[in-house]
């Protein structure tokens, strides 16, 4: 039995039926920043955003609206972290004889923004607080208490804001002494223990 639409009805599915093919063409073709330009707005953006998104978002169908997926993940990702970030990031940088919990899980997302970030290195927050969020226990005592006041060594989470003596142009936090990927010393420390390690910083 067929059914009889209102001339209302009909124009109204026709009217939404051209818009949505108008949307696709208008998708073909057209930077994808266009849409999504929030994505580097940023201070920090990822490099692969300005080499274009298909570098990871390989199985996107940017001619429909909204985006189909032809692979596995919803947003069309050629591979899941941590392989994907292996694509490009050399994979003995996050491989060593001590490495970072989140590392070893291939949690690269829970530290670093896939687009961009206000933060150096991607990095979801700043950075002494993004490290504080997990090493809670480092806000409860003094840390490397020798030489300083009872507060301890600085964090880096201080109001005044210093930059590291060894990573120039950087801001001094818990990365200027221990390695946020890997290290070949426990604790992934940059240095071996003792005062030859403290003298790389304070040697006057």
């Amino acid at each position: 039995m067929n059914i009889e639409r209102p001339p209302l009805a009909r124009w109204a599915c026709a009217f939404l039926l051209a818009a949505a093919y108008a949307l696709a063409a208008q998708a073909q073709g057209r930077p994808c920043l266009e849409c999504h330009a929030e994505l580097a707005q940023k201070k920090v953006v990822h490099a692969a955003v300005h080499m274009g998104c298909a570098i990871c978002h390989a199985e996107l169908d940017a001619s429909s609206i909204p985006h189909k997926s032809g692979g596995k993940s919803a947003k069309g990702l050629s591979a899941e972290s941590p392989a994907i970030c292996a694509n490009c990031h050399d994979k003995t940088l996050f491989e060593g004889k001590f490495i970072h919990g989140p590392v070893a899980a291939g949690l690269c997302l829970g530290c670093h923004d896939p687009h961009a970030s206000e933060n150096i290195g991607l990095l979801k927050k700043e950075p002494a607080t993004l490290c504080l969020d997990c090493h809670s226990d480092i806000r409860r005592g003094p840390h490397v208490i020798a030489g300083f006041t009872r507060a301890g060594h600085p964090l880096g989470n201080e109001k005044k804001e210093v930059q590291d003596p060894l990573r120039p142009g950087k801001k001094f936090y818990c990365a200027g002494c221990h390695e946020p990927h890997r290290s070949d010393l426990p604790k992934l420390r940059r240095f071996p223990l003792g005062m030859v390690s403290c003298q790389k910083c304070h040697n006057k």
